[in-house]
Formats: structure tokens, C-alpha cells, sequence
């Protein structure tokens, strides 16, 4: 039976190595330890939409609870989001709020020793999420490196129930249920990982901004990647003097660029580089692969309460071309719990397509994979999930932006994800 949880894993394996068949541009994206240096510093505020399926369940010897609902949720957020790569370490780390009306429909099990309620519920309230999450990876030389990774989160939400449906005592007598009463639910979790990788992944936006530029404003001339990589290390250096609460000038910017390029390559000016510059905004894209493993837990104040392990992960993520990105991201985790282990293996794989250095479109495939480990001999049957997803960004102009994904999760009643899809619309303004 274990063997069927590794076929994904085998299949994985090969499509990674078929993927490197394919011809890439000759190009050394980092040349030095400056080109590996990227900073972006953020404060994001606005709007956001977010329709996905939630469940609980709760299980003891004699009771057991379980939720399974859709929901919709609008909300107004803030978040802060910081990246420093730098030769001797990668750091990331995040702040959200978010607070807003939701509202959904579901069903209700809810069985004891004194009776079984079976119930529909289509709760409305009002729900505030916040979190924060840092990672670090502190490299020993060019290639290994220890890494830490923290996350914290809670969730608060103030509804009523709405629900209506039948409750059956223990004589199994048969009566109406119903309950419109308002009610609150505090959810909170943490995570922490730390381990041991090896490789490197940096983000290679100023490669891209400096490549696409070139070509742009100066057709027909072909740039070695020296060249490219000193107009990116330049783009890295006016761009990281930035400071989001003060705000910078895109005149300004653009001006000192036009300068290096006619001071440093001996190039005219280019006409419109201004315009060109304020959308040079995009997500941060990476080139790269590395692989790490190490122990982790995670705590959730309901059940699965703690659960506690060890992963393998491998990333790959390559800069095919100024319109193209491919990702391959496999884990494999062996989870410890108080009743149960199980053992999960996660694979994706995507494509980044970007149109005018303004828009992105992201489309792959997840897959996840799971089995209950009770012992050798008691192997369970493995439960599979598929998630096909779509995501687009866009910059609207220099300081407002637009991300939206869809994904449907693809699995069966009783496997480790919940199914249905999933929709988040997120419109916001960007300082940085």
C-alpha cells in the first residue's frame, strides 16, 4: 500500500527531469554577490473578496462535531510586506488585518449522548483575521544554508447561526430543530519549521526590468548578460533607496536610469522611459532551485490540536524569458499526532505568463496526496486531491493593483482537503 503513495512522487520525479529537455536562453542571470541583493519593502492597503469551503470536525468516544460550509467573505485590509535577499541571508516577513462582513451555507452534525442534530446553517456576521510570518535562511557559503520559518495567526467571528434542521434523542424520537441565536468563534493557530537546505533562489525582477527595458527602447542591439546584469544592478540600487513611508519619485528614478545608461553604456537616453518604469512593479519572480529539510509542529486550538514532524522540500523555479516563469515546488511530510500519524506528499507545478511588463496570468496544477499510518500492518487506502488553479495580477498605474484566483479543489468527501473552489478578488493600493 505505501508504494501507491509514492507513484505521484516517481511520476513527479520524471517530469522534473523531463523539463530540464527544454532549451532556456544562455543567460548567467547572477554574475556577482551584488546581483543576488533584491529589497522591497511594502504597505498595502484595500479591498478583498474571498469565497472558499471551511469545515471543522471534532471527535471524541462518545461526541463528535462536524462542519462543512461555504464561505463568503468582504473585507477592507492592511498588510505590511518586507523581502531583503542578500548574499549572507534571505529574509521575509509579513503583517495583515483584515476585517469585514461574511456569510455562507453549510451543513451541521452534531451528535452526543443525548441526541443527533442534523441541521442546514447559513451563518452571517461579521469576521477580523489577523497574522504574521517571518522566514529566514542564513547562508554558510554560496549554498547551504539554515533556515527558520514562524507563523502566527487568529481568526475572530461575530454571527448568527441561522440553522434549521431535525434533532433526534436518545429514544430517537424525531423533533424540529432550530437555532437562530448569535454566537462567536475564536480560531488561532502557530507554526514553526527549522532545517537545513541547499541551493539558492533569488528573486531576478531587476534581471527582467533591465532585459525588457533594453530591448524595448533599444530594438535590433543585443545585450550580453554583463550588460544586462549591470543595468539590473543599477535599477537595484536606485530602487532600493526607497522608503515606503515617505514615498519616492518615478521622475526622479527614471532620470537617474537615463543617465547611467547614456554615462556607463554609452547609450542615448530613452524617450518614455518614464512611463515604462511606474510598471515595472510586478510580484517578485524567481530563478533558482533549492532543497531543505527539517523538524516542524504546528498548533491549532481545535482538533488536529499539535501535530508535530519532519519535511523534505524541493523548489525549482526558473527565468525562461521576459515573458515566461516555470515553478516545480514537491514535499513530502511525515505527520505525528496523539491518535493517528499520517503521511502527505504535496506537488505543483505552473507556468507565469506576463503581458506588457503590466499583467500576469499564473496557471498549474496541485496535487495532494495522503495516507493514515497506523503501522505497517495497518496501512490505510491513500486519498488523493487535484487543485487546478488560474491566477492574474495587474498593475492599474503606479500605485494601485489588482490580484485575483480561482482554484477548484478536486477530492472526495473524506480526503485531507475540503472540496469545492476557491475565489479571492483583491484590489488595493500599494506604497513602497
Amino acid at each position: 500500500m505505501m508504494h501507491r503513495l509514492f507513484r505521484p512522487a516517481i511520476l513527479f520525479s520524471v517530469t522534473v527531469l523531463m523539463s530540464q529537455v527544454f532549451p532556456v536562453r544562455g543567460q548567467i542571470i547572477f554574475q556577482h554577490p551584488e546581483d543576488m541583493t533584491f529589497i522591497k519593502k511594502e504597505l498595502n492597503s484595500g479591498f478583498k473578496f474571498n469565497l472558499s469551503p471551511e469545515g471543522e470536525e471534532f471527535f471524541t468516544d462518545e461526541t463528535f462535531f462536524q462542519l462543512e460550509q461555504t464561505i463568503a467573505v468582504a473585507q477592507l485590509f492592511v498588510e505590511n510586506r518586507n523581502l531583503v535577499f542578500l548574499p549572507s541571508r534571505q529574509e521575509q516577513w509579513r503583517f495583515n488585518i483584515e476585517i469585514g462582513p461574511f456569510f455562507g451555507k453549510g451543513l451541521i452534525a452534531d451528535s452526543s449522548a443525548v441526541e443527533y442534530i442534523d441541521a442546514n446553517t447559513s451563518p452571517a456576521g461579521l469576521r477580523g483575521n489577523a497574522g504574521a510570518t517571518y522566514s529566514s535562511r542564513f547562508y554558510w557559503d554560496n549554498r547551504n544554508y539554515t533556515m527558520i520559518d514562524l507563523s502566527a495567526w487568529g481568526m475572530y467571528d461575530l454571527f448568527r447561526n441561522n440553522a434549521d434542521g431535525t434533532a433526534t434523542d436518545s429514544n430517537n424520537i424525531i423533533r424540529p430543530y432550530k437555532d437562530d441565536s448569535y454566537q462567536q468563534k475564536h480560531r488561532y493557530g502557530f507554526q514553526a519549521k527549522a532545517g537545513w537546505g541547499f541551493g539558492r533562489i533569488n528573486p531576478v525582477n531587476n534581471f527582467a526590468t533591465a532585459q525588457w527595458l533594453l530591448e524595448k527602447h533599444y530594438p535590433g542591439r543585443i545585450f550580453s548578460s554583463e550588460e544586462i546584469n549591470a543595468v539590473a544592478r543599477e535599477i537595484g540600487l536606485i530602487k532600493h533607496r526607497r522608503n515606503w513611508r515617505t514615498g519616492h519619485s518615478s521622475d526622479v528614478e527614471a532620470q537617474l536610469l537615463s543617465e547611467f545608461l547614456n554615462r556607463e553604456m554609452l547609450l542615448l537616453p530613452p524617450v518614455g522611459i518614464k512611463n515604462d518604469w511606474v510598471t515595472t512593479e510586478l510580484r517578485p519572480r524567481y530563478h533558482g532551485r533549492r532543497v531543505e529539510a527539517g523538524p516542524y509542529f504546528n498548533y491549532f486550538n481545535r482538533e488536529p490540536d499539535f501535530v508535530y514532524g519532519g519535511f523534505i522540500r524541493y523548489e525549482h523555479y526558473k527565468y525562461r524569458s521576459i515573458n515566461w516563469n516555470q515553478n516545480i515546488i514537491a514535499q513530502l511530510s511525515y505527520n505525528g499526532y496523539k491518535r493517528d500519524d499520517w503521511v502527505t506528499f504535496m506537488a505543483a507545478a505552473g507556468l507565469s505568463r506576463f503581458y506588457s511588463f503590466k499583467h500576469e496570468i499564473d496557471f498549474g496544477v496541485r496535487y495532494i496526496g495522503g495516507m493514515i499510518y497506523k503501522g505497517v500492518d495497518d496501512l490505510q487506502p491513500v486519498r488523493h486531491a487535484i487543485i487546478p488553479y488560474l491566477e492574474y495580477f495587474s498593475q492599474l498605474n503606479s500605485k494601485y493593483r489588482i490580484e485575483t484566483a480561482l482554484a477548484y479543489r478536486l477530492a472526495g468527501k473524506d480526503e485531507f482537503v475540503f472540496p469545492g473552489p476557491e475565489l479571492t478578488l483583491s484590489v488595493y493600493r500599494s506604497r513602497y
